[in-house]
């Protein structure tokens, strides 16, 4: 009888515990629905939540540290006892939950915090975390709107300059010459002065370089809200490529100057051309090694996966880029890169149509890169 009564108390105990930490989870999600508040009022409303949820709320203190704020409960001090999660936004950390009793607790079983209490300042983590990626968005939303109304410009352009905190002058100054390409008119040349960058906003285009004898080798598919001769700003005052619209397009003409002086001044927007030069650069690094290394299904495949991946997001890849450019693109001769796509099509891994070709077997492909 004694054993049941300390086992019926126990349960007791424990969906008393339970009971605090999902009123807790509660009066937290209830906080972070106040749109009124600015972030540092929510989170200071939390950190006096969160004891709540604990087994001992009258030692129990937290604090929140996030994107340079330090939000404590009061009376908070740092103890041995301690417990904390991780706040991430688009996978990188930002911030932490701290959780610290004052004092010992004195349990029985010698166990300071309970896993289920773990799990609650891991679930606000989370919670913290999806507030500040719908708060931003929202916020990205309304200064896209605002610029696309003012400077009379297509929305996606306008969600492109707010992501890069461009100031409206800045913007003016950036986008005063826009331009239209027909298909199959050049934008860049090889070894022209270059003395602008084109700013895509509109249609596609392919990065190539060719010899003497006018053989082309494809290396980039352009799309919008790409830089294009962005690799003339330093160094040589000629473009080391010629670029050419795949299909009509249109974007801006800057000036290096002017893109020199906003990346100056402004900081954001110069680390969204180092960027830029990162990326391109691994792009680069990365088709010099398939086109050394890999045999010609290899090299197709890689074409492949990345126009499915980076160029139509998974998605079709358009009748726009033909045949013929996908051979040059995979460094092969168009009879060569006709064949190896109907011998992908053969396989099933490849379907081709009126709208252009669809991948019905991605990890195929891989496996075919990495055999070479």
């Amino acid at each position: 009888m004694e054993n049941s009564y300390e086992e019926i108390k126990k349960q007791f105990e424990e969906l008393n515990e339970r009971q605090k930490e999902l009123k807790c989870l509660y009066r937290v999600n209830t906080i972070l629905k106040e749109d009124s508040l600015s972030l540092e009022e929510i989170l200071s409303r939390i950190v006096l939540e969160i004891p709540n949820g604990y087994r001992f709320p009258e030692i129990c203190k937290a604090q929140v540290l996030l994107n340079g704020k330090d939000v404590r409960s009061p009376g908070f001090q740092v103890t041995g006892f301690r417990q904390a999660a991780k706040i991430k936004l688009q996978n990188s950390e930002t911030g932490e939950i701290r959780i610290y009793y004052t004092g010992p607790v004195g349990t029985p079983d010698d166990v300071v915090f309970l896993a289920e209490e773990q799990k609650l300042i891991d679930t606000i983590a989370e919670s913290i975390s999806q507030f500040i990626t719908i708060r931003q968005f929202r916020e990205l939303m309304k200064d896209s709107l605002e610029l696309t109304g003012k400077l009379n410009i297509p929305p996606g352009l306008g969600k492109w300059l707010s992501q890069n905190r461009l100031k409206e002058n800045e913007i003016r100054e950036l986008l005063s010459t826009r331009i239209f390409f027909k298909k199959g008119e050049l934008i860049l040349k090889q070894d022209a002065n270059a003395s602008y960058i084109v700013l895509m906003t509109e249609g596609l285009a392919r990065a190539y370089v060719e010899d003497l004898n006018s053989r082309c080798l494809s290396f980039k598919i352009i799309k919008p809200y790409d830089f294009i001769g962005l690799s003339s700003l330093f160094g040589k005052s000629s473009y080391g490529f010629s670029v050419s619209a795949i299909v009509p397009s249109s974007g801006y003409l800057i000036p290096k100057e002017v893109l020199k002086k906003t990346a100056d001044q402004n900081r954001d927007f110069g680390y969204r051309i180092f960027d830029w030069y990162s990326r391109n650069f691994n792009l680069l690094y990365h088709k010099i090694n398939v086109l050394g290394n890999k045999q010609a299904l290899g090299r197709m495949a890689d074409t492949l996966l990345y126009l499915w991946e980076e160029v139509f997001d998974q998605k079709i890849i358009e009748n726009s880029i033909t045949r013929k450019l996908l051979s040059e693109l995979s460094g092969m001769s168009n009879e060569n890169g006709v064949r190896i796509l109907s011998e992908l099509k053969a396989e099933g891994i490849i379907q081709t149509g009126k709208f252009g070709i669809e991948l019905t077997d991605p990890e195929k492909l891989r496996t075919y890169i990495m055999v070479g």
